[in-house]
């Protein structure tokens, strides 16, 4: 299968894929060789694919959507992130950030809003180390 991933400033990846697994809008889905045609929103989170070489690779997508026709796959979406570009160290700083932000909503120290926001982005951040941690076992 053909797999390509474009952002609003690049082709990110043009490559032959096995199989994908990807954040749909109602969950996580699916697609191996000869699927049928099938169209989705992306949430965010993370996208895995098998090159052909049988090498997992990890991704983070924000939000896009994905058509696949015809054993071609195509991601758009406005910023992706590759796992193996992703700086660790920086990741888990502002992973524990979030957490003693939100530790302190109970003293009203931020704001529902804020708090609402810091829980979403300690969501992202999640899964961002657990697509570190696959790279590592890798």
């Amino acid at each position: 299968m053909e797999l390509e991933i474009i952002t609003s400033t690049e082709t990110a990846v043009k490559t032959t894929i096995k199989e994908i697994y990807i954040p749909a809008y109602y969950g996580e889905a699916g697609i191996l060789e000869n699927h049928l045609p099938y169209i989705s929103l992306l949430n965010y989170g993370e996208i895995s694919y098998r090159d052909t070489q049988g090498i997992d690779h990890y991704i983070f997508i924000e939000e896009g959507f994905i058509e696949n026709s015809g054993n071609k796959i195509t991601i758009v979406s406005d910023s992706i992130e590759r796992g193996e570009e992703m700086d660790g160290s920086e990741i888990e700083a502002s992973y524990d950030e979030l957490n003693k932000k939100i530790q302190s909503a109970p003293k009203g120290e931020i704001s529902p809003e804020e708090l609402e926001d810091a829980l979403l982005q300690q969501k992202k951040l999640k899964i961002k180390v657990d697509i570190l941690k696959k790279l590592e076992k890798r």
